[in-house]
């Protein structure tokens, strides 16, 4: 086998295997222990074949630990990229506008999402603090629900590892924010 085809397997299957191990860690930070799992048993049989494959051809071969190590790069990125287009998970975001904040809690309501708000007072006197928990999925589309009417608020948004109790949509996302 060519030193060329035997560097882009090494290199194809450590794409693979750290991608799935990317994807692994956020679901083990997210508590999925039985998905985490099933990832991480996928993603040392790959890993074995990888490492088995980079050490019998190291030798002969320099190309092979080059694509072991563009592999592991590439599947960083690959696995970050895999990670958000599933898009999993629960996002808060918290939103301050000086003088639109029951507009922007009406808008945010009539879209489906569930609104808290907290009296509060900053710098400039008191403001109206909005607390919106939705699925990650649709955390463009608020985002931009509160931008397209108060350009000036100021926004906070954070993953969340829990959501519980309360309101919390579960439905999909508007169709103008779905990707494609």
């Amino acid at each position: 086998m060519s030193t060329v085809l035997i560097a882009l397997g090494i290199f194809g299957l450590r794409i693979l295997d750290v991608s799935i191990g990317t994807v692994r860690v956020i679901y083990t930070i997210r508590g999925q222990r039985l998905l985490s799992a099933i990832l991480g048993v996928v993603e040392s049989g790959i890993w074995i074949v990888a490492i088995s494959s980079a050490l019998k051809y190291a030798q002969s071969s320099r190309l092979s630990m080059v694509a072991w190590a563009l592999g592991f790069a590439t599947g960083t990125v690959v696995g970050i990229s895999l990670e958000q287009w599933i898009g999993t998970g629960w996002v808060m975001m918290r939103a301050i506008s000086q003088h639109k904040a029951g507009e922007l809690r009406d808008t945010l309501l009539g879209r489906g999402f569930g609104v808290t708000t907290v009296n509060g007072e900053g710098r400039s006197g008191r403001v109206l603090i909005l607390f919106v928990v939705a699925p990650r999925k649709r955390g463009k589309e608020m985002l931009a629900a509160v931008q397209s009417i108060d350009e000036d608020a100021f926004i906070t948004i954070e993953p969340l590892s829990q959501a519980i109790g309360g309101y919390v949509p579960r439905m999909a996302a508007a169709p103008s924010a779905m990707r494609k």
